[in-house]
Order: C-alpha cells, then structure tokens, then sequence
C-alpha cells in the first residue's frame, strides 16, 4: 500500500520515545477519511522541526483545525500523535477559519491550520487546487444527504471512497512546499 520507508513521527510520552508512522495512524484511525490523516501525517512532519530541535513531549502541543469537527482523520491523528484532545487543546471550531486563507472545505471552512508547541507556533494553509473539486463535490453530497437522513448509494459510497484514497496518495507524494504554504501569526502564549 505505502512504501515502509515513510519517515515516523518523534514524540516523548514521559521518558520513553515513541516512533509513530503514517501506518499507524491508519491503525488508529482506519481508512474512512484517510485523506485527513495524510494531512495531519504531512502538517506533523513538516511543523514539529519547525516548533523545536528536541524530541517534543505528547500534551504540550496546540492543534486548530480549520476543517472543524467533521475532519475525523485529521483530529485522530493529531490525538494519537500530540495528545492535544486529551489535554484540551484542540481547536475546531470553522468560524475562526473563515477569514482565514486556505482551500475550501467541504462541509464549511478552511484547510487552514494551526500547530503550537511551548511558545511558538505555526499557521499554515492548503495550497489551492490540491484538493480536487470531485473530492469536494462528492464530499458535499455526501454531507447534504447525510443532512437530511438519506445516504449515498453504494456506488457513489464506493467512488468518494477512491477519491480519499486517491487524496490520501497525493498528499503523502506531496512535498510540503507544494502542498502547504505558512502564514504569519502571532506566538501562542504560555504553553
């Protein structure tokens, strides 16, 4: 499926280090919004060398989404990563996105995000057109049936599904510089 030789992820859990890869957070997560846990894989491995030169520590991160509560690959991976649902420092909510630069989303708000650790942090966006429009399509129709009780027939079930796994390959083949770009913010205060 994905090449084994994927970079993992460095995090402290009290004395001991973890090495987490993107398999497992497909693990965690399984493979229904699998394009949002590339995402996170991708923002994490581009943002945490950004944030510090140690081994960060799991429950002192901060992580906005600006996909908001419905983005559930992105939020398991930040979790099972960061610790930042645990530690309450997860922010979702769309319309503090709004304003803000990033490709749409379906659903409301922004591919907009935000990654602190300590005292800094970063803010960063999805560049437009790396997300397809028949990702955001059938992921809109998807939702407005869901709205109103009804479900996507098993064909169309099928399609957006590869469409995620579609999405999930071009993000991972993605280097961060076409697929991100960052934005000036302000520090985060405390930690």
């Amino acid at each position: 499926m994905y090449p084994v030789d994927l970079p993992r992820i460095s995090i402290r859990d009290g004395e001991a280090i973890l090495q987490i890869g993107y398999e497992d957070l497909i693990k965690f997560h399984g493979y229904n919004m699998i394009g949002g846990v590339a995402l996170a894989y991708k923002i994490m491995l581009w943002g945490i060398p950004k944030l510090t030169d140690q081994v960060p520590q799991r429950g002192k991160f901060y992580f906005y989404s600006g996909i908001g509560p419905g983005g559930q690959g992105v939020i398991d991976a930040v979790e099972m990563v960061l610790r930042v649902k645990t530690h309450d420092r997860l922010g979702l909510d769309k319309a503090y996105s709004m304003d803000k630069p990033g490709a749409y989303c379906p659903g409301g708000g922004h591919y907009y995000f935000e990654i602190g650790y300590e005292n800094r942090k970063l803010c960063l966006g999805v560049k437009e057109g790396m997300i397809p429009a028949e990702f955001i399509r059938m992921s809109e129709l998807a939702g407005k049936r869901a709205q109103t009780g009804e479900t996507l027939t098993p064909e169309e079930t099928a399609y957006l599904h590869r469409l995620r796994y579609q999405l999930s390959e071009a993000i991972i083949a993605a280097d961060p510089d076409d697929l991100f770009f960052e934005i000036s913010c302000e520090e985060v205060v405390g930690d």
